[in-house]
């Protein structure tokens, strides 16, 4: 059992690395297919990627040491089941009418380790047939692959990293663990009973998505943010200037055309508002607000609000009297992001989707994801 538990423990430890890369893009995908982020949802499908971990973790690890010396082991074995003779050959310790003997039958008997690879394989089908939604001849068939995949990593010696293969190649074992897929497939419904039915998980992701959330706001601000810093970047080496006079143009030149010129080509939508599905629109028509609403918008909010600090530094450089304030003065930026962080958590809070900058300029965000697909949901769970 030690040998399993070795490897789990090192998943445990890489897994939260793993689940903080992969957030943002599941966040993203979520976004732009349901429109929202469900807490079920996302449960499994982290719950999902620590399992392969394990998976890959059980296969590979321990790493052998260079050191080790190398025995005649065969590295490959290509007929099929053949651990039953050796099976039948032990079984004679095993007792139908003592229990306490079966466990230590199935150790001494060399079955242990071909029910360990069925049930390595068995929450597989069970995700793939309960969360994914496949046909049982497409989950039989990754985890066919899946396990082929295993096979190949430990016959290459993980790629070449170790110093010789560790591991034996086994057909079994692509048996086992393929077997253990299609058995998942089969007991999932005698796993999953206390869970929720994907059509409904689906049907209460479109509903809650269809109203813009400030979390789904801010992972498309956080996207316009980066790409506002390359630009930023680009524009300062067409400005010829020093200092903060130079900072502030370069972030207005951004503000203009990108959170500008761009949203009202693009009808409301920047790259980032673009990859979570939503866009600016009039408050009253819900449809394309004006040229100048997106114009103020941007400059606005990218090129005053966000920069307040650095305008209020350029504002008091010539100010004899204020000079030895000018780094506090350069502060009070923070005090305006404090601000516009209050408005946006009391607005969620308080379910209102404008911020005061969007009520003044008559702007809403709205979902763009289409909800068509709620229909054959609702139809089903009736």
């Amino acid at each position: 059992m030690a040998k399993y538990l070795g490897p789990i423990l090192t998943a445990t430890v890489f897994f939260p690395l793993l689940a903080f890369l992969f957030t943002v893009p599941y966040m993203i995908y979520s976004y732009r297919k349901y429109g929202s982020v469900l807490i079920t949802r996302a449960v499994l499908m982290y719950a999902f990627i620590y399992y392969l971990i394990c998976v890959y973790a059980l296969a590979i690890l321990p790493f052998p040491d260079a050191k080790t010396v190398v025995t005649q082991r065969t590295r490959v074995n290509l007929i099929p089941f053949s651990y039953v003779p050796e099976v039948i050959a032990k079984s004679t310790a095993f007792d139908w009418s003592d229990p306490g003997s079966w466990l230590p039958a199935i150790y001494s008997s060399g079955l242990y380790e071909p029910l360990c690879n069925i049930l390595m394989f068995l929450p597989l089908g069970v995700f793939l047939r309960y969360y994914f939604g496949l046909t049982f001849w497409k989950t039989a068939l990754i985890a066919f692959l899946g396990s082929l995949f295993l096979e190949l990593t430990q016959l290459s010696a993980t790629y070449g990293l170790a110093p010789f293969v560790y591991r034996c190649c086994d057909v079994n074992d692509l048996i086992d663990n393929t077997f253990g897929g299609m058995v998942g497939y089969w007991i999932t419904p005698l796993l999953t009973w206390f869970l929720p039915s994907r059509e409904r998980l689906n049907q209460v992701s479109y509903q809650r998505g269809s109203r813009v959330s400030y979390v789904r706001r801010f992972v498309a601000f956080s996207i316009d943010w980066f790409v506002d810093m390359i630009l930023e970047l680009i524009a300062s080496v067409l400005i010829p200037l020093e200092g903060t006079l130079k900072y502030l143009l370069e972030g207005l030149l951004v503000a203009i055309l990108y959170h500008g010129v761009l949203v009202i080509l693009w009808h409301g939508r920047t790259l980032g508002k673009a990859l979570v599905k939503i866009r600016l629109v009039d408050d009253q028509t819900k449809d394309t607000a004006s040229p100048r609403s997106y114009m103020l918008r941007g400059i606005l909010l990218w090129g005053v609000l966000l920069q307040s600090g650095s305008w209020l530094t350029l504002l008091t450089e010539g100010v004899p009297m204020l000079s030895n304030f000018s780094a506090l003065i350069g502060m009070a930026g923070i005090v305006v992001y404090a601000a516009l962080l209050f408005n946006a958590v009391y607005n969620g809070v308080k379910n209102r989707p404008q911020m005061f900058y969007e009520q003044q300029l008559h702007l809403i965000q709205v979902s763009t994801v289409q909800t068509k697909a709620m229909q054959p949901a609702a139809q089903k769970s009736n």
